[in-house]
């Protein structure tokens, strides 16, 4: 529903394709990050910090290589993959500085603001305002077809959601930002809900926190994504899997541990380290495979997998 309202509302507005897939990406990791900030309103930083770093792992493996392994091969725009992957790399790095204690929580911030103010003006720019900026031709002309690129995939997968609901209703604008309220309450209490008896029934069986946020809450926000993912890789659509995945990835690091880092500060402890790690060396991982074999291949999706697998064992063992 929340994601359904953003899209409708999205449009009334005549945003652009790419800006608009971003508003509708942060409505549906609303999940994600409600439970990150619920657990670190509570102080409980390491199950906040675990949330977003275990989602993001699961993404990687959830998304593209189970997506990998589904459609045994489906091919992928080198472009968007490099763009996104590039974006999602650097916001990974700046949140392991803030989380390592190099970085100030409102100096990272900062950073990330750029990065992310960046990334949503190549979402948000028309190809032909692009003409009137002082760059040079060559470097004007690549900017440009980045733009193009992403436009186009996105606009072609918003055309795509819709093909089922051609004749759905348009609601007026009381009632779409009823839809919206409503949809966002209910998905912020029930993740305050999810995170409280979680911790409570793990604190119960002697389940350490951070396996709680790590795997248990993360893979339990991820599943809806999963699904989304599963359906269109089967669709042989696989730079729509690429895309949600690293974005998905983008926005939680910038909303679920960023903007809460500057409110509720840095735990002394040091937490999610081993995440830290993994996550950085999967996201580059996935982005090799998809540049060297030109796509998603099943052999490429069994690679993450198996390294998703080893950072589980690696986390229930540490």
């Amino acid at each position: 529903m929340l994601a359904r309202g953003l899209d409708e509302f999205g449009s009334r507005l005549n945003l652009l394709p790419g800006a608009l897939g971003l508003i509708v990406a942060l409505g549906a990791n609303s999940p994600e990050i409600s439970s990150a900030v619920t657990a670190m309103i509570s102080g409980d930083h390491e199950v906040g910090v675990g949330v977003v770093l275990g989602s993001n792992l699961f993404n990687l493996a959830g998304l593209i290589g189970l997506g990998a392994i589904l459609a045994r091969h489906v091919r992928v725009q080198r472009s968007v993959l490099i763009f996104n992957g590039g974006i999602s790399l650097i916001v990974t790095g700046i949140v392991a500085l803030l989380v390592l204690g190099i970085l100030a929580p409102e100096y990272s911030m900062i950073v990330l603001g750029v990065i992310f103010a960046v990334y949503v003006v190549i979402l948000s720019v028309r190809t032909d305002k692009i003409k009137k900026w002082p760059l040079p031709e060559k470097l004007a002309g690549r900017f440009r077809d980045l733009v193009s690129d992403v436009h186009a995939h996105a606009q072609r997968k918003r055309e795509r959601g819709r093909g089922g609901e051609g004749g759905r209703t348009r609601h007026r604008w009381l009632t779409l930002s009823l839809i919206i309220a409503l949809s966002l309450c209910l998905i912020i209490l029930s993740s305050y809900g999810a995170v409280h008896a979680t911790l409570r029934i793990g604190s119960a069986w002697g389940i350490a926190d951070g396996l709680i946020g790590a795997l248990v809450l993360a893979g339990l926000t991820g599943l809806p994504n999963v699904y989304t993912a599963s359906r269109l890789a089967l669709h042989k659509n696989g730079t729509a899997v690429v895309s949600e995945t690293l974005n998905s990835n983008t926005i939680n690091m910038v909303v679920g541990i960023g903007m809460p880092a500057v409110v509720f500060g840095v735990a002394a402890e040091r937490f999610g380290l081993l995440e830290l790690w993994w996550l950085l060396g999967l996201t580059a991982v996935s982005i090799a495979v998809g540049i060297y074999e030109k796509g998603l291949i099943w052999k490429g999706g069994l690679l993450i997998v198996f390294l998703y697998f080893g950072f589980v064992a690696m986390r229930v063992l540490a």
